[in-house]
C-alpha cells in the first residue's frame, strides 16, 4: 500500500497554527476573487528577473511514511542581498492595525516556501517578505525578515512532527478506502432493468474524463446506479473525490442510504452531508461571533481534536452525526462540516456549493477539482436554480433606509448609501412598470465599492443589533450584485424591476449555460441525471453540454399497463377558471370514486387550488391541503397522512415541494391528477428569455414556457409509479394536452391514454 501523502504548505500551516474564534461579522464572499485580483496587481509590479507563482516541493520521510509538501509561492524576487520569498495577503483591516506579528499563519506559510527554496538552492539564508494589501484603498504594507537555513530546517521539522499524528489518521482512512473498493460488489442481489447500463456509462464517463447527460426513469435506482460506479472509479489514477449535488433534502438522504448499502457490503470511506447554515446552527439566530455564540468562541482551538475524533469513529457523517460531535467538542456544526470536506471522499450537498458564485466552496482548489467528479441529481432543477444564482438585484428602498438610519452615526456610510439610492432614482425616472435597461450608465462599480468599504468598516467596529443586521443584509446584496455585474455579457439583461411599488435594478441571467459550462469543465468529470431530462436537446443545451459529451436515454422499466392514464380536455386557462372550477372538482372526485385509495392533485397556483377546493368540499372526502411556507416538520406531517390503505386526497401546488422528490410507494399513493400544462404566467423576464432564444435559432416560446412547464407535469405524474408493483391512475386536465406540441413530450409509458369528457 502506498504510504505517500501530499499536503500543501498552506494546509499544513493552517492545521498547526490556526487558533482563536470564528468572527464572521461581515464575512466577505468575494475574498477569493478579490485576493486573486490583488495578487495579480502586486505581481504586475515585479521587476525583471522576478518570478511569480513559483512551484515548490519537498519530500519528508518519517517512520515509513513519505510526506510530499508542495505549493506555489506568490513571488520569488531578486535583491542585492539574495532571493526574497514574497507572500501576498489582502486584508479588510486598516494597515495601521498590523504589525509583523499580526498573523503567525501567514509567516509560517511563507517560511515553508522559504525552507523548500533554500534547501533546493543550498542557500545559507533567505529573506521572507509579507506584503499586505488593503482591499479597498489598495495601499500596501510590507514586513521583511531574514532566516537562516538552520532556523528554517528546525522550524519545518517541528511542523512536520506536529502534523504526523494527523497524517497517520488520514493515511489510515485512505488505506481503508483503497482496500475496500476493489472487492466492492453491487449492494443488491441483481440489477434492475437499465441499472447496469447506467452504472457502466457512469464508470466509462469518469474513466475517460468526459461528461454524461442521462435520463433514467423513476424507479430505476438512479442514486445507487451513479454512486456505485463513481465509488468504483475512485480506484482510477487521479480520481479522489465525489460531489453528489442535489436540490432536495430527501435526495440527500437517499444518497446517504446508498452509501450505507455499500458500507454494509464492506466499503469504508468517509462521506459528509452539508446542511445550510441557518438549518444546522445551534443558536436561535445565526450570528457567527464569539461574543454571541459559544460554538464560534475558540472554534479553531478545538477543531483539530474534533476532526480526529469524528474521522476515527465514523464513516457516514450525516447531519445528526455532525451535530453530535459538534456539541461534544463545542464547535460550530456548519464550519465543522465544511472542514470535514477536506478529508471526506464523498460530499453530499446542494448545487450551490459548486455552482453559486456567492457561496461556492472556495477551499476546493483547481488541482483538487481535476481529481473530483460531480454527480448532479435531478439536474433539470439546475436550469432555473442557475438562473437565480447568476442573477442579482439592488433595492432602491433599502439604500434609502440605510442613508437615513446612519445619517448621524456614520456620515460617510450614509452618503455612500445615498449615492446608490440616487443612482437608482435616476435610473427609474418616471417609469411605472418594469423595463429593460439598455445601458447601465454611471459609475455603479465605484459607488458599490465605496459603499462596501464604508459598510465593512462599520460592521467591524460595532456589536450586532437590528440596525447593523440590516446593514449586513444590504452589504451582502450589494456584494452579490457587484460580483454578478462582472459576469454580465450577452447572456444577461439588465431590468428596471417595479413590483408593488418597489424598484430594483436586476441583473437577469437569460441563459446560464455559459457559466455552468465554465464551472463544470474545471472538474475531472460530471454526470447530469434525472428522470425528466426531456427534451434532451433543451436540457443538454441549457446545462452547458458540449458536442462530445455522452448521452444516455433509458426506457422506463415499468409496463404501461401499470398506469391508467386519462386526459380530460377541460380548459384551465386563467379566464375560464371561475366557470370550470365546479366541473374540475367533479372530474377529480370521479377519479377518487373510481378506486379507493390516496390521491395527490396538483394545481398551477395556490389561488386556483383554493378555488377548486371550495367546490370539492361538497364531496365527502378526507382532504389535506398544502399551505404556503410550510417548514420541514409541516411537510413531514402532510406526507405522513398518506398511509397504506388510506383514503386521503391531497391538494398541492405544481412545481412545489410535493411534486418532486416525494416517494410514496405502494398503497401510500393510488392516483395523481395534474391540472394545467404548467405554463408560467407571461412576464417581462419570460418574454426576454423567449426573444433571446428565438434570436439564437431555437423555439423561444418552448424554451421559455413549454419545456419548463411540462417538466413540472412529468415530475408530478412521476410521483405515482415508484416500484414494479405500483399501480394507479393519472389524470391530465387541460385541452392542450391533446395538441401535438404536448403529446410529443409525454413519456412512452404514458402513450396509451383515454379521453374523458
Amino acid at each position: 500500500m502506498d504510504s505517500t501523502m501530499t499536503i500543501s504548505v498552506r494546509d499544513l500551516m493552517s492545521y498547526i497554527y490556526r487558533a482563536g474564534h470564528i468572527d464572521n461579522r461581515f464575512r466577505s464572499n468575494t475574498t477569493l476573487v478579490e485576493g486573486t485580483a490583488i495578487h495579480q496587481d502586486v505581481q504586475k509590479m515585479y521587476e525583471e528577473g522576478d518570478e511569480k507563482e513559483v512551484a515548490l516541493e519537498h519530500t519528508f520521510t518519517r517512520e515509513q511514511l513519505t510526506l510530499r509538501l508542495q505549493g506555489r509561492c506568490d513571488g520569488l524576487l531578486q535583491s542585492d542581498h539574495g532571493p526574497v520569498i514574497d507572500e501576498i495577503k489582502s486584508t479588510a483591516r486598516d494597515l495601521d492595525e498590523l504589525d509583523e506579528d499580526s498573523d503567525p499563519v501567514y509567516w509560517a506559510q511563507a517560511k515553508g516556501y522559504a525552507f523548500i527554496y533554500a534547501d533546493r538552492e543550498d542557500l545559507e539564508e533567505i529573506q521572507v517578505q509579507l506584503t499586505y494589501v488593503q482591499k479597498q484603498s489598495k495601499e500596501k504594507k510590507r514586513f521583511l525578515k531574514t532566516f537562516s537555513k538552520e532556523a528554517l530546517t528546525s522550524f519545518i521539522d517541528e511542523c512536520i512532527d506536529q502534523y504526523m499524528s494527523y497524517a497517520r489518521i488520514i493515511l489510515h482512512i485512505r488505506e481503508q478506502k483503497q482496500h475496500s473498493i476493489p472487492d466492492l460488489s453491487f449492494p443488491f442481489p441483481s440489477y434492475r432493468e437499465g441499472q447496469r447500463k447506467l452504472a457502466g456509462s457512469v464508470y466509462r464517463t469518469i474513466q475517460e474524463k468526459r461528461d454524461l447527460f442521462a435520463q433514467a426513469p423513476t424507479g430505476i435506482g438512479k442514486t445507487i446506479s451513479t454512486l456505485f460506479p463513481a465509488v468504483k472509479a475512485m480506484d482510477l489514477e487521479g480520481m479522489e473525490k465525489i460531489y453528489y449535488l442535489t436540490a432536495k433534502t430527501i435526495t440527500r438522504t437517499t444518497a446517504e442510504e446508498a452509501l450505507q448499502f455499500m458500507g454494509d457490503k464492506g466499503l469504508v470511506l468517509r462521506s459528509v452531508t452539508l446542511t445550510a447554515k441557518d438549518k444546522i446552527c445551534f443558536q436561535d439566530e445565526t450570528i457567527c461571533q464569539p461574543d454571541y455564540c459559544e460554538f464560534a468562541d475558540g472554534y479553531y482551538d478545538r477543531i483539530n481534536e474534533a476532526l480526529v475524533d469524528i474521522l476515527m469513529n465514523e464513516t457516514l457523517l450525516s447531519r445528526p452525526v455532525i451535530e453530535s460531535y459538534a456539541k461534544k467538542h463545542k464547535v460550530c456544526p456548519f464550519e465543522f462540516s465544511l472542514d470535514l470536506t477536506n478529508e471526506a471522499d464523498v460530499i453530499i450537498g446542494d448545487y450551490n456549493y459548486i455552482y453559486d458564485p456567492k457561496v461556492s466552496l472556495r477551499r476546493l482548489l483547481p488541482d483538487q477539482k481535476k481529481k473530483t467528479t460531480l454527480l448532479v441529481d435531478e439536474s433539470h432543477n439546475l436550469v432555473e436554480r442557475a438562473r437565480e444564482m447568476y442573477s442579482a438585484h439592488l433595492p432602491e428602498r433599502e439604500f434609502l433606509i440605510l442613508s437615513e438610519d446612519w445619517e448621524y452615526e456614520n456620515e460617510r456610510l450614509s452618503k455612500a448609501a445615498e449615492a446608490i439610492y440616487k443612482d437608482l432614482v435616476r435610473l427609474r425616472g418616471e417609469a411605472s412598470e418594469s423595463f429593460v435597461v439598455e445601458d447601465l450608465q454611471g459609475e455603479w462599480e465605484e459607488s458599490l465599492e465605496r459603499f462596501l468599504e464604508q459598510a465593512e468598516r462599520q460592521l467591524q467596529s460595532e456589536p450586532v443589533d437590528d440596525q447593523s443586521e440590516h446593514l449586513l443584509d444590504v452589504y451582502f446584496t450589494a456584494q452579490s450584485f457587484l460580483r454578478i455585474l462582472e459576469l454580465v455579457d450577452e447572456h444577461f439583461k439588465v431590468i428596471g424591476d417595479i413590483s408593488q411599488g418597489e424598484f430594483n435594478v436586476k441583473l437577469f441571467c437569460l441563459d446560464p449555460s455559459h457559466v455552468l459550462s465554465e464551472t463544470t469543465k474545471a472538474f475531472r468529470s460530471s454526470v447530469f441525471f434525472s428522470a425528466t431530462l426531456s427534451p434532451f436537446g433543451y436540457y443538454k443545451d441549457m446545462l452547458g453540454g458540449k458536442k462530445d459529451d455522452y448521452i444516455l436515454q433509458l426506457p422506463s422499466p415499468y409496463d404501461s399497463s401499470q398506469i391508467d392514464l386519462v386526459v380530460a380536455p377541460l380548459s384551465t386557462r386563467y379566464k375560464t377558471r371561475e366557470q370550470t372550477a365546479g366541473r374540475l372538482a367533479g372530474l377529480l372526485y370521479e377519479q377518487v370514486k373510481k378506486q379507493k385509495g390516496n390521491y395527490l392533485f396538483f394545481f398551477p397556483s395556490y389561488h386556483y387550488m383554493d378555488l377548486v377546493y371550495q367546490h370539492f368540499k361538497q364531496y365527502e372526502a378526507d382532504v389535506a391541503v398544502q399551505e404556503q411556507g410550510m417548514d420541514e416538520d409541516r411537510r413531514e406531517d402532510f406526507l405522513s397522512q398518506f398511509v397504506p390503505g388510506g383514503e386521503l386526497v391531497g391538494f398541492a401546488v405544481l412545481g412545489g415541494i410535493f411534486s418532486e422528490g416525494v416517494d410514496l410507494r405502494g398503497d401510500r399513493l393510488n392516483g395523481v391528477a395534474v391540472v394545467g400544462i404548467g405554463l408560467a404566467p407571461r412576464s417581462l423576464e419570460k418574454e426576454l428569455i423567449k426573444d433571446y432564444f428565438q434570436e439564437k435559432g431555437r423555439n423561444g416560446y418552448d424554451y421559455a414556457y413549454v419545456y419548463p412547464g411540462m417538466n413540472k407535469v412529468l415530475q408530478a405524474g412521476g410521483r405515482l409509479i415508484r416500484s414494479e408493483s405500483d399501480q394507479g391512475s393519472i389524470q391530465l386536465i387541460d385541452d392542450r394536452f391533446l395538441t401535438p406540441r404536448y403529446t410529443t413530450l409525454l413519456p412512452e409509458d404514458w402513450g396509451d391514454y383515454r379521453i374523458v369528457k
